[in-house]
């Protein structure tokens, strides 16, 4: 009899590891896993005609530097900068691939190749203390809006996400999970955000 119960608990904890184990999605966002690949998409060639330095993250937190351009056929992409260390401007003319799963991250750019973002996980300019502090709220007008596909992990699948450019000069972004409203420039909006970085917690659009 005792034998039968520590089978039937040995059968009931077999099965919850193998759900577990197929378990491919993120609890915070439900995103897919990314397969373990890095393929890049041919290469392209372009202008930057808009260019933003933002600071981003991944799964530590910690903040890293990076480039928000748009490119001459209207596309925007974005780019880690840790493995490139030359400054880009608006006019240059890039050459280019972006991952095959994130068409908006530049993988490699100029002969550099960027990696997948591991070295991201590094601190690149602070020892990272304070990550996790909120601003104050911020007011704002949005003076430019779009969207790209951003990576906030290394394994997960890109997430939708608003971009935001205040009549003050300043990028932020969101995700659009957060977003319970449309959103157009000139539009007045309260905000905060991680001090250390430039992605919103909170957004609000001002009647």
């Amino acid at each position: 009899m005792i034998m039968k119960k520590l089978l039937f608990i040995f059968a009931i904890l077999s099965f919850a590891l193998c759900s577990c184990e197929k378990e491919e999605f993120y609890e915070e966002d439900n995103i897919p896993v990314v397969p373990e690949s890095n393929e890049h998409s041919a290469k392209q060639q372009a202008v930057i005609t808009k260019l933003y330095q933002v600071k981003m993250r991944r799964e530590l937190m910690i903040p890293f530097s990076a480039y928000v351009m748009q490119i001459n056929n209207r596309d925007y992409l974005y780019m880690i900068r840790l493995r490139f260390n030359q400054d880009l401007k608006v006019g240059d003319a890039i050459d280019f691939s972006v991952f095959s799963f994130c068409p908006n991250e530049i993988a490699q750019i100029n002969g550099c190749d960027l990696g997948d973002g591991d070295s991201a996980n590094q601190n690149d300019n602070n020892n990272g203390v304070g990550y996790l502090v909120a601003s104050d709220p911020i007011e704002a007008q949005i003076k430019d809006i779009f969207s790209m596909k951003i990576r906030y992990s290394i394994s997960f699948w890109p997430i939708d996400t608003w971009f935001i450019e205040t009549t003050q000069g300043n990028l932020i972004f969101v995700k659009k999970s957060k977003v319970n409203t449309s959103l157009a420039p000139g539009d007045r909006i309260v905000y905060s955000k991680y001090t250390l970085y430039d992605e919103v917690l909170t957004l609000k659009k001002l009647r």
